[in-house]
């Protein structure tokens, strides 16, 4: 009965491969979304991960966010170095560590930091958030740590020497004094793959910043001892008149709720989208089965009996329902690939990239649904008259 029903699928090659390529179609668009949208979340919430608070000048929270978080937009300001020292000695954090923006190399980010940044792990009994691939961590004035990406994209090696540019143009005035790569990080999958990191030192050195008392930073990563430090951390904030602190994870929540792009409505789009799909593979299988209603009639004419026939249905659209919805989650997910390529190289967020598996879902079905539609036509061929066919 395969055998049969595989000869009846190439005796009619553009019928099937029609009906083949609508169901790839219809079963790839939703697979394609469910990706899409867990991997942004997933790229994105990866990315907020390691900044639990973040301290900066006055403005807009979000362009805080956008150019601490994901290196993105320009620093809303600077605030003193002093504050770093304030925050460390309210007994609440764990541990500050000073982030410093404001010059590049060829679009590179550079964040100026501490070295002890290399040890700060997001997770208790986790690898640190940042380590090295190659080489070892800048120790000294003019040294660089240079992430995967920059490594990848700009050719840099330990040992090559580069200049900086200020500000954030990769056209901007280029500093007098090079720095020398020491050392290439793991990928993180996050922005910070495009960084580079030097010593806080050489950002205010090359900004003329010489005097202790007039030092700045654009951004203190703060990590509190626990939830209650940080509500009363953030509490003890609110009235300050030149530093905001800020929720990086609230940040985005709120941003998904402000857009309407929130958890909820991807689960209510997903699914009306899925069943659309459904009942689209449902409607072209009953239909296809109700265009070969002649040809049924005469196979039981021929002495085909009706349970035989709807064998054969089953074999002959069982297959090409599961090779289609197969190849439909196949070009979903192959395609949610390639969106994040594209994503990672124009917004530094690396997507979550492995398959969700209620996209899987779609094949058993599309698969058992479409063969349900496509026997009805022979159900109903059973209750009637096959001479009204022939």
């Amino acid at each position: 009965m395969i055998r049969l029903a595989f000869l009846s699928l190439v005796r009619r090659p553009l019928r099937q491969f029609l009906l083949f390529l609508l169901i790839v179609v219809t079963c790839a668009l939703p697979v394609f979304i469910l990706q899409m949208a867990g991997g942004l979340y997933g790229g994105i919430n990866r990315a907020v991960s390691p900044f639990p608070i973040l301290a900066g000048a006055k403005g807009s929270a979000y362009q805080l966010v956008l150019n601490t978080v994901f290196l993105r937009d320009r620093p809303v300001g600077n605030i003193p170095y002093e504050e770093m020292k304030k925050l460390a000695d309210t007994g609440k954090t764990q541990a500050v560590y000073p982030l410093g923006f404001g010059d590049n190399y060829r679009g590179f980010r550079i964040v100026g930091t501490r070295a002890d940044l290399f040890s700060y792990r997001p997770v208790k009994n986790r690898d640190p958030w940042l380590s090295l691939q190659e080489g070892q961590i800048f120790q000294k004035e003019g040294e660089a740590v240079i992430g995967s990406e920059t490594a990848r994209m700009t050719g840099l090696k330990v040992g090559d020497t580069f200049r900086s540019v200020h500000g954030t143009s990769p056209k901007g005035r280029a500093h007098d004094h090079p720095f020398r790569v020491t050392g290439i990080a793991k990928p993180v999958g996050g922005p910070y793959d495009t960084a580079i990191f030097i010593d806080m030192k050489d950002v205010w050195e090359a900004h003329g910043e010489k005097d202790e008392a007039h030092r700045e930073v654009t951004a203190l990563l703060v990590v509190p001892k626990g939830y209650k430090e940080a509500m009363s951390l953030l509490a003890s904030y609110q009235k300050n008149r030149d530093v905001q602190m800020v929720f990086p994870s609230q940040s985005i929540i709120s941003l998904y709720a402000m857009v309407g792009q929130t958890k909820h409505f991807w689960e209510i789009f997903l699914t009306s989208l899925l069943a659309v799909s459904l009942v689209i593979t449902l409607l072209v299988m009953y239909w296809s089965g109700l265009s070969r209603m002649n040809e049924l009639a005469l196979l039981e004419a021929l002495g085909a009996g009706k349970w035989k026939i709807r064998q054969f249905l089953l074999a002959e659209e069982g297959m090409l329902l599961l090779a289609g919805s197969c190849a439909g989650w196949l070009a979903g997910y192959g395609a949610s690939l390639g969106a994040a390529r594209m994503v990672a190289g124009s917004a530094a967020i690396t997507m979550v990239t492995s398959p969700d598996w209620r996209g899987a879902l779609i094949i058993p079905l599309v698969t058992i649904l479409g063969t349900a539609a496509g026997l009805l036509p022979a159900l109903l061929l059973g209750r009637k008259d096959v001479s009204s066919y022939l």
